[in-house]
């Protein structure tokens, strides 16, 4: 058992007794209808009933005023299970952050306008669970799963390409990070990727459809140019990424790849264009998810049981009311 209002309701108690308290001292103290003044024909004589009808009807009206106070409480009490409806999907951002996501060819650069996206989606989402993963060479769960919309902007907003130390791009064990990042359960599942394509791993496109369910839909999302870009290289201006041969990195966005990707599940190819935003597209594919799903659960609270003292409280106060000591 549990009071939702007892701050308000010991208020009102202590209000009540010091009522209570005070009429008792002034009954005692100025006995003004005792024998001494008024002789016990004439008392009968003005009022009707006797002095015990008087003491039941006030005992009746403090009676009810205390279980108005208990009303007030808002008791709680057990346990009932009801069902609940919850529309929304499990998200996970999937975020290329090799050096090649330092390109320029998407101003500011890729990585700078992926973080951007991201936060221009989580502004228009609403009841989804949200996680980050990021992955260059080797990746990891940057955010698990959360609805904490605020504490996911500043987690992407650090995302950088500094954040894994091992060169090189390893796409199809960030998607499968991305998938272990999920809960086993019927929710609606949704992984977009953020990648320039460039995947330097030695795993076949074949050996990823294993990886993804019937439940994941899987959005790939393009960052880059067909023409490409040059990898500039932080804290040195003017200085661009080279290969072992000394020869300059030239990135490009590999689309024949990432198409193939998008193939694997009921997911789309997007891309990330100088000038128009994609996060009304990723927002909308997102609503749709939530459109066809209805997820139903049990979910445990407690019983309301104010309406019975309030039923008490009503009940003697009118049966006070009904007592009749006045005049005749």
């Amino acid at each position: 058992m549990i009071f939702e209002f007892l701050n308000f309701a010991l208020i009102c108690l202590t209000v009540f007794f010091v009522t209570l308290i005070f009429a008792f001292y002034r009954s005692t103290k100025y006995k003004i209808f005792d024998n001494r003044n008024f002789s016990k024909k004439l008392y009968q004589n003005l009022y009707i009933g006797n002095s015990e009808t008087i003491a039941i009807k006030t005992l009746i009206r403090y009676l009810g005023i205390l279980s108005l106070v208990i009303a007030i409480s808002g008791i709680k009490t057990g346990v009932t299970v009801k069902p609940v409806e919850r529309k929304g999907v499990d998200i996970v951002f999937c975020v290329d952050v090799s050096l090649s996501m330092d390109s320029e060819d998407i101003k500011p650069s890729r990585i700078d306008k992926v973080k951007f996206e991201l936060s221009k989606i989580i502004d228009n989402l609403e009841g989804d669970r949200i996680g980050v993963v990021v992955f260059s060479g080797s990746n990891f769960l940057y955010l698990p799963l959360t609805m904490d919309y605020d504490a996911s902007k500043l987690f992407i907003k650090s995302i950088d390409t500094s954040m894994i130390s091992s060169r090189g791009t390893d796409i199809p064990n960030a998607i499968k990070t991305s998938v272990e990042a999920f809960d086993d359960d019927d929710q609606q599942k949704m992984i977009f990727l953020f990648t320039d394509g460039e995947d330097h791993s030695n795993i076949l496109i074949d050996d990823i459809s294993y990886l993804i369910n019937e439940k994941i839909d899987l959005h790939v999302i393009g960052v880059g140019s067909s023409k490409g870009s040059l990898i500039p290289i932080k804290d040195k201006q003017n200085s661009f990424l080279k290969n072992e041969s000394g020869e300059l990195v030239l990135s490009k966005l590999n689309l024949n790849f990432l198409r193939e990707i998008s193939t694997l599940s009921n997911g789309k190819l997007l891309r990330i264009s100088k000038s128009e935003p994609i996060s009304n597209n990723i927002v909308d594919i997102i609503k749709k998810g939530e459109d066809s799903l209805i997820s139903s659960f049990e979910f445990s609270d407690y019983e309301h049981k104010f309406q019975y003292p309030l039923a008490v409280a009503i009940f003697l106060l009118m049966i006070s009311y009904f007592i009749s000591t006045g005049k005749r």
